[in-house]
């Protein structure tokens, strides 16, 4: 079983551990905080460090990773060019612990970033049955996401200038109108909402983020004809914060 919940610019995905009995309460909310929605490690670091916190009552033993976005893939085989230190932890309820991510210099583009996620998994203790009681219950697990952005030193403009200078256009295939989003920068830039506003009216489209150098469409909803309107979106910055925009569309 997965529940997926989307809070202010990451994911956490809770997923069943084990069988599930009549007894059991869901749990919809992870206990481990990271101290920020988003990492940025600049090239010229030596490493970066993130801040977990345990918000919860109970010891959570804590493991972390890095992937390249790709499911289905053992971490392990991905070889990529971090560490974390340490890689598991316990956590005490109300305590914290800060790890360390180090790049071990294996080539990434120079002209460009390269995006990650950092995965945290925080794994509760069993609870113990009572003398003379069975226990059978629903252990859950909750995994949260968050990305990493390796930055290059000596990279042209600015993120904020990346997300201000997108190229909006329309195209259309196989019958569906699209929003296209032209990225020419080496930033990514992350797009938590879009609205297209035509004629009076908005539509609400779903957003994706750009990758440097690179473009995305966005299927828009209820419009069949040439767009001819602006484009109202909100980008998130490496504060975590928002900020809206309008552009043209080309």
């Amino acid at each position: 079983m997965v529940n997926t919940v989307i809070t202010k610019g990451f994911k956490t995905t809770c997923f069943a551990a084990a069988a599930f009995t009549a007894f059991t309460t869901f749990q919809v909310n992870a206990d481990i905080v990271i101290s920020g929605t988003r990492i940025v490690y600049p090239a010229s670091s030596k490493d970066v460090i993130v801040n977990l916190d345990n918000r919860g009552n109970k010891p959570l033993l804590v493991q972390t990773w890095l992937d390249d976005g790709r499911d289905g893939v053992d971490p392990q085989e991905l070889k990529l060019p971090f560490v974390i230190t340490p890689p598991v932890s316990r956590i005490d309820p109300q305590k914290g612990q800060s790890l360390r991510i180090t790049y071990m210099g294996s080539a990434l583009p120079q002209d460009r970033e390269s995006l990650f996620w950092f995965n945290v998994l925080e794994i509760p203790p069993k609870s113990k049955a009572k003398e003379g009681e069975s226990l059978n219950q629903l252990q859950l697990a909750f995994r949260t996401r968050i990305k990493l952005f390796f930055r290059p030193d000596g990279l042209k403009g600015t993120p904020g200038d990346a997300a201000a200078n997108l190229k909006w256009s329309q195209k259309k295939e196989d019958n569906t109108l699209s929003l296209f989003a032209q990225n020419d920068s080496a930033y990514n830039v992350s797009i938590s909402n879009v609205k297209l506003k035509v004629g009076g009216k908005e539509y609400t489209i779903d957003s994706k983020s750009v990758l440097p150098f690179s473009g995305v469409s966005m299927p828009v909803k209820g419009l069949s004809n040439n767009i001819n309107g602006t484009v109202i979106y909100s980008t998130i910055n490496d504060n975590g914060g928002t900020n809206k925009r309008e552009a043209k569309i080309d």
